[in-house]
């Protein structure tokens, strides 16, 4: 993690750090919005990247946890409490389980799976793109936001069943018209997968624009 900014010490002044999962207060000098004993709990996923049956648009996946518990509370607060601060945690403990596994595929960019302009000014920010940036420090590595938009507004993914959520993404993405693809090899990043739907979608529409190969990775799957 990198070291306490100013700014971030001045904050800690009026709001001391907590654990993003148990709320513990943290020594003045962590770097990471978790205390030991919870991140040590956190369900890791364990599998490196894989082939999922279900996602055939996705030449490999990876997730660092499993949904569950601790992670799931903090992608919650992450999320939908308006702490866009944990993306440098999350993002580290995602960086973290990723470099267990040895040498990545070369990619050309990251992308991070796209929110609509009207939820990113309800929620003030894409929990996805912010994700994406932290794993492109990490792995010294292009972040894309301008290849692929969200164009139409959907229902929450989270509040449909598997049919009707691929109903609701139809015609929901799209590919910037002025950007070059063709070839390219693009790590795909979203937040947590629960059926595949939106990063499967995503992938599909990129492979149709001419995208070489396309790797996704999620902070954590969601049991089905």
């Amino acid at each position: 993690m990198k070291p306490i900014s100013l700014i971030e010490r001045i904050i800690r002044l009026l709001y001391p750090a907590k654990c993003m999962v148990c709320e513990t207060i943290l020594k003045e000098e962590s770097t990471a919005f978790i205390c030991e004993s919870c991140k040590k709990d956190l369900k890791r996923y364990g599998r490196g990247f894989f082939r999922a049956a279900e996602l055939p648009y996705i030449d490999g996946l990876f997730a660092a946890f499993n949904y569950i518990d601790g992670i799931e509370t903090a992608i919650h607060a992450f999320k939908f409490k308006n702490q866009p601060r944990l993306s440098e945690t999350i993002g580290g403990l995602l960086s973290e389980e990723l470099s267990k596994y040895g040498v990545l595929p070369g990619f050309d960019y990251i992308v991070p799976v796209p929110m609509h302009p009207r939820k990113k000014r309800q929620r003030g920010y894409n929990q996805s793109e912010l994700i994406a940036r932290q794993l492109g420090e990490f792995l010294n590595m292009e972040v894309r936001t301008d290849i692929l938009k969200k164009t139409r507004y959907t229902r929450p993914q989270s509040k449909l069943k598997r049919n009707d959520r691929l109903h609701n993404l139809e015609g929901a993405f799209s590919v910037s018209p002025d950007v070059f693809v063709e070839g390219k090899r693009i790590l795909l990043v979203d937040d947590v997968l629960t059926t595949g739907t939106t990063i499967n979608t995503c992938a599909k529409i990129l492979k149709d624009k001419g995208v070489n190969m396309i790797y996704g990775i999620v902070i954590a799957i969601a049991e089905k």
